[in-house]
């Protein structure tokens, strides 16, 4: 299952958690009870944060405000709170990465370790990290993926003086990330520093709406009527799984998809990889660039196989790549019908691979060896050869009236 953040209104710490509270809701499950019982566990009184329905922009959402009192004044201090408290472990590890980024942000940005959290050190910015990092649990998706976060524009007031936006710790954060641009100075600050550490920290990578079944949904409000926009931040469950509706015109081939994404080995061992897979029964594997989290550049593999081989590419997937995890996914492939049929070229023979859907040729495709053999012995480029039977096969058809018996052609 995928987690999808759409980010176009930018994304903030509050933003996050109610659209994740609204979608574990749509989910049955009950998200401001996981937020109250993991502030609970962190020693935070749960009456300091609520959750309920607003409106932004014409939308229906959920927004999610936490009471103005202090809280950890340094990063290590809000670290030792969460050290102290009983949440579970990957929900500790979620809450200090996003922390230490900010940390290592501010340290960036303005020259020095910066311990303190300045105008982050009220209670909602721990408070924000916990209840992320529990709804984020609690949803358990198998990837996190976020649309490009908009970033806005304007001026913002800090502890550091008037700054624009977006501010220098969330350039820092955002290095290496795609975002939506920013420059509109009537909107002000989109993306937050909590925002973006948590962003960054929970995304494997980056793009648009993922192609799958759109499970439940749910919105988070941000804390401003902003002019123009909606000021929202959506969430999503997509299964991309889930098989189409049936094609009787197609024919239908029910394979895996496997996939990791891979950002330590060099393009040689993917390559070999790649076609020991070829070799093992795969239907076909590709590799596509994509960033992953902390701004790392990567490609996925992935590879397309029927289940009978899909054991195999497995175990070679971790053979012969340095990944330490495979995703598999069922899909439907909808495929024309097929039907190989031979033409001449100046005598020589050339076989042609025709995609008919309702009976209809839709597509001729002559074999490349075929009309690499014809253009050595007729002193032909093999790309002359190709055109000349591909026209050679469809004048046939044409002169055939797609009759399926018969076919044959000469040039």
């Amino acid at each position: 299952m995928i987690l999808y953040l759409h980010c176009a209104d930018g994304v903030s710490g509050d933003m996050l958690a109610a659209a994740l509270c609204d979608l574990c809701c749509a989910a049955g499950l009950d998200g401001e009870r996981i937020v109250a019982e993991a502030l609970t566990a962190t020693g935070i009184d749960e009456t300091a944060a609520r959750f309920s329905l607003v409106r932004r922009g014409g939308l229906a959402a959920r927004s999610f405000v936490v009471d103005d009192r202090p809280g950890p004044a340094t990063f290590s201090e809000l670290e030792a709170t969460v050290a102290r408290s009983s949440l579970p472990a990957a929900v500790q590890d979620r809450v200090n990465a996003a922390a230490r980024r900010m940390a290592a942000a501010e340290a960036t940005a303005h020259g020095d370790d910066h311990a303190e959290l300045h105008e982050l050190a009220g209670l909602d910015t721990i408070v924000d990290l916990v209840a992320v990092g529990s709804l984020v649990e609690a949803l358990a998706p198998d990837v996190v993926m976020a649309s490009p976060p908009a970033l806005g524009g304007g001026w913002i007031d800090s502890s550091h003086g008037r700054l624009a936006v977006p501010a220098p710790a969330v350039v820092a954060m955002l290095r290496g990330v795609p975002t939506a641009g920013g420059d509109e100075p009537q909107v002000g600050e989109l993306t937050t520093p909590t925002g973006a550490a948590l962003l960054t920290v929970l995304a494997d990578r980056y793009g648009p709406w993922p192609a799958g079944s759109i499970v439940q949904s749910g919105v988070g409000a941000g804390s401003r009527e902003t002019p123009g926009r909606a000021n929202v931040l959506r969430a999503a469950l997509i299964d991309a799984g889930v098989p189409v509706a049936d094609d009787p015109a197609a024919a239908v081939d029910h394979l895996l998809m496997l996939e990791t994404s891979i950002d330590d080995l060099s393009a040689e061992y993917l390559a070999d990889a790649a076609e020991r897979l070829r070799a093992a029964g795969a239907r076909d594997v590709w590799l596509t660039p994509v960033l992953m989290k902390k701004g790392r550049a990567a490609v996925t593999l992935h590879v397309l196989a029927e289940e009978a081989a899909a054991g195999r590419c497995v175990d070679l997937m971790f053979e012969h790549t340095s990944t330490f995890g495979v995703r598999r996914t069922r899909v439907d492939r909808l495929r024309l019908d097929e039907r190989q049929e031979t033409v001449t070229v100046e005598g020589r023979p050339v076989r042609v691979r025709l995609g008919l859907r309702r009976g209809r040729v839709l597509t001729a495709s002559p074999e490349y060896e075929d009309c690499r053999r014809a253009g050595e012995a007729l002193g032909l480029a093999p790309r002359s050869v190709f055109e000349r039977a591909q026209g050679a096969a469809r004048a046939a058809l044409d002169a055939s009236a797609g009759s399926p018996e018969g076919l044959s052609g000469s040039d």
